[in-house]
């Protein structure tokens, strides 16, 4: 099974059309559709939602979120302890 270069699917070898570019670099394409995204249009795989690679990035970013969302529930906790805190010290030098 080949990899196409621009959607991320998996193809049978025999299908689409592979690109050999000066560089040496091999590139597979199983579409007209994904050949002409990448070579003609110059289209970044990631911000096309039909492609493996926006999947990943938007998988990612989802799970940064989370990650962000789950830290800031950690710490505010804390916080509200330190501002407590300062306030019964506060409290205590006054009297």
């Amino acid at each position: 099974m080949t990899k196409d270069s621009f959607t991320g699917e998996e193809v049978s070898p025999h299908r689409g059309v592979h690109v050999l570019k000066n560089d040496g670099t091999v590139e597979f394409y199983s579409s007209s559709k994904s050949r002409k995204n990448a070579l003609k249009l110059y289209r970044d795989k990631r911000k096309l939602k039909w492609t493996e690679a926006f999947r990943l990035v938007r998988q990612h970013a989802v799970h940064e979120k989370a990650r962000r969302a789950a830290l800031k529930q950690e710490t505010a906790p804390k916080a509200e302890e330190k501002l407590v805190k300062k306030e019964k010290v506060v409290k205590a030098e006054s009297k």
